[in-house]
């Protein structure tokens, strides 16, 4: 049998070419064709396009968007300063369209960009009904689930039958904005949810609460983002409710603010982690750059001095035997990356809850092991060939044992460092990697030459 034909995502254009193409359309005056092409395009694909066009043409794009729903969506996915550069010369009524078009938590993320004043008006703009609910979501705290949900949810009384709510379905405007059917009492609080396909398969005049999950995964309303997306991760949900304390239904988390999410917190590890601030961007003026990664380079200056006192303290020790400062770099750069490989997996246990300060022990305890490890395998290759490349063996068994001493401290100090800071309420992904870097290079620095000063004197040199 001939196999049905399936369609393929097609690679969408560049902003050039669609800037091109949005552009000719526009001065033929095929809104026919140009609003075909809004309806169909993703508006992640339609962003980039946005800054590229002149404001009349942009517009005229905007205001078909608006129609499609997608405005405040294709605006959000702009960086700070062309998201201002579009907003900034439209009127409040504009805005206004644009957040009345769109998702709730979409728009109030938009507004959320605009000053206190001119938000005030456009909230004003929007009507008393809309614009409580919006105020609602702003006013909500800051990295909580309340701050990522949608207001504009389906659910429907536990009391009805099948045939009931697939017809409320029927008639519900934003049918691409959910996944499951949440069922509520006559109070809405939330007592369970049910599939579309569960809904669907379900005899027609049976009621919801015969058929329906009782056992609903679910956040507080001040849970906290990194909770919520570890819900969506562990159970493979599409969207997850969100309830205030008292189980009452307020919202409904999807799995793509979830995604944002996650996005968003790689992107501040990863930066924390160099000790870059997380609104920096490869635009962001000189000055500023400047500003904002000096403290943490004066940190890490401090630091580096804290380093060059143990090596201070073994003066002597270089002067009599010059050798050992050639292979110093090897024992820190070595302890160094070590630790880095360390923190990352502890960095990253703390924010999937892998671990906590009462469960981290055991890792660190296991990474005393693998630094054990490690250090006597790179030991014994640098053992070798140093006392091959000097023919001074005792050299190479002083890093030997400083390798295995300097990685078994980076072990220790890459899930200790991180564990702590948690602990003491602190982001742990923020200049872990500095303290880390200092307790190995400290570390390496007095165990190598600590351990040559001792050969030294066994030695007789």
């Amino acid at each position: 049998m001939q196999r049905p034909a399936q369609s393929t995502p097609s690679v969408p254009p560049t902003a050039r070419s669609y800037q091109q193409m949005l552009t000719k359309l526009l001065r033929h005056g095929a809104y026919a064709q140009l609003r075909k092409i809004v309806d169909r395009t993703l508006p992640a694909d339609l962003s980039p396009v946005l800054p590229l066009l002149l404001e009349d043409d942009r517009n005229r794009v905007l205001s078909l968007l608006i129609e499609a729903g997608k405005a405040a969506r294709a605006l959000l996915e702009l960086d700070d300063a062309d998201l201002h550069e579009i907003l900034d010369p439209l009127d409040d009524s504009t805005i206004a369209s644009i957040c009345s078009s769109s998702a709730p938590d979409d728009a109030a993320d938009l507004l959320d960009t605009l000053e206190d004043d001119r938000r005030q008006r456009i909230l004003e703009i929007l009507g008393a009904t809309q614009g409580a609910k919006l105020e609602s979501l702003l006013e909500g705290e800051e990295e909580t689930a309340g701050s990522l949900m949608n207001t504009d949810f389906l659910a429907l009384d536990s009391e009805l039958t099948v045939g009931q709510a697939i017809e409320a379905i029927r008639q519900y405007p934003r049918k691409e904005s959910f996944f499951y059917v949440y069922c509520v009492d006559g109070e809405g609080h939330l007592v369970g949810v049910l599939s579309l396909r569960s809904l669907i398969l379900a005899p027609p005049d049976a009621q919801l609460r015969s058929t329906m999950v009782q056992s609903v995964v679910r956040c507080q309303v001040d849970s906290a983002p990194q909770d919520v997306a570890q819900f969506v991760s562990k159970y493979d949900l599409l969207s997850i409710p969100v309830v205030d304390h008292q189980n009452r239904l307020v919202g409904v988390v999807t799995v793509d603010d979830v995604l944002d999410v996650i996005q968003e917190q790689a992107e501040a590890d990863l930066l924390h982690l160099a000790g870059v601030d997380i609104s920096e961007r490869v635009s962001t003026p000189a000055w500023e750059s400047f500003r904002s990664r000096l403290p943490w380079l004066a940190i890490n200056l401090a630091t580096a001095f804290l380093a060059s006192s143990v090596v201070r303290l073994f003066q002597g020790t270089i002067e009599k035997w010059a050798t050992l400062a050639v292979f110093m770099p090897i024992v820190a750069g070595m302890g160094g990356n070590a630790g880095t490989q360390t923190l990352t997996v502890f960095v990253r246990g703390l924010a999937l809850g892998e671990i906590d300060w009462t469960s981290g022990f055991r890792p660190i305890w296991k990474e005393v092991l693998v630094g054990f490890g490690n250090g006597a395998a790179n030991g014994v290759l640098t053992l070798l060939i140093v006392g091959l490349w000097t023919g001074d063996w005792a050299l190479g068994l002083v890093l030997f044992l400083a390798m295995i001493f300097n990685l078994v401290i980076s072990g220790v100090a890459g899930g200790l460092v991180p564990l702590a800071l948690e602990r003491l309420g602190f982001d742990p992904a923020i200049a872990s990697s500095i303290f880390v870097t200092t307790f190995t290079d400290v570390g390496g620095f007095f165990s190598f030459l600590g351990l040559a000063t001792l050969a030294m004197r066994y030695l007789g040199r």
